[in-house]
């Protein structure tokens, strides 16, 4: 198996270090066939697109690096839950100019009404510390990231239960209904194994990605690779994987 693509990568658009030539360079150097822009969504915490628009200035920067390099250059997002009925912060017309849509939940965004912020993002904070907390708050979790699965077309849940908990099993039933991709998100180590659990449980498609911020982590997917290997996952069931 080989996996020729790094669909979730970040730039100076959001909380990346490097421009979007200098990522897709070093996706052309690593050999990929694919990379994907997809920055932050711009209700992130200071951290975000400063509008959706940014993301069709993308596209066309794309189309440029694409000729300049071989290597396909797509254009997505990684849009954060910013409600518990599944609101996006990216508008669905934006989203359907995308290449690659991402979605996941983050503890840094500001939610859609604003009270949520406080009495749904905070309590994660707290839950850290208290198990009682912590477990409604992975119901509440669990509930949002579902509704944003069933209610909008993503291509795959960025890093699932990596900063607030949810039900896996939950997740996978509701990536199975939509066909929505879980990722292993081989820049950050939570359980990623308990994902690939979940997702052959219920006979979900994979992602492998490295979540680079920098050039130096593009690519970077050996960690996900092998973990696909422990758990015999097939590339029939791997969105950027080939057989050979």
């Amino acid at each position: 198996m080989r996996l020729y693509a790094d669909w979730h990568t970040h730039t100076t658009y959001s909380d990346g270090h490097a421009v979007p030539e200098e990522m897709v360079q070093a996706a052309a150097e690593r050999g990929l066939e694919e990379v994907a822009i997809t920055d932050h969504g711009p209700r992130a915490m200071f951290i975000g697109v400063r509008d959706a628009r940014v993301y069709l200035e993308l596209k066309r920067e794309a189309a440029r690096l694409s000729e300049k390099y071989p290597v396909r250059v797509l254009v997505g997002a990684e849009a954060n839950v910013i409600g518990r009925h599944g609101e996006l912060d990216v508008p669905r017309q934006i989203i359907e100019e995308l290449d690659i849509v991402a979605a996941g939940l983050h503890p840094q965004v500001w939610c859609v009404p604003w009270w949520e912020t406080l009495t749904w993002i905070l309590p994660n904070q707290v839950g850290r510390a208290a198990s009682r907390v912590r477990e409604r708050m992975r119901e509440a979790n669990t509930a949002a990231l579902v509704e944003a699965i069933r209610r909008n077309p993503l291509t795959f849940v960025s890093h699932p239960d990596l900063m607030m908990a949810v039900d896996l099993d939950a997740v996978a039933r509701a990536c199975a209904e939509s066909g929505c991709a879980m990722e292993i998100n081989a820049g950050h180590r939570y359980r990623r194994e308990e994902v690939v659990r979940a997702a052959l449980r219920r006979g979900v498609p994979l992602v492998v990605n490295s979540d680079a911020h920098d050039p130096e982590s593009v690519g970077n997917l050996a960690e996900g690779a092998a973990l696909l290997e422990k758990y015999n996952v097939p590339p029939d069931l791997v969105l950027n994987a080939r057989r050979h």
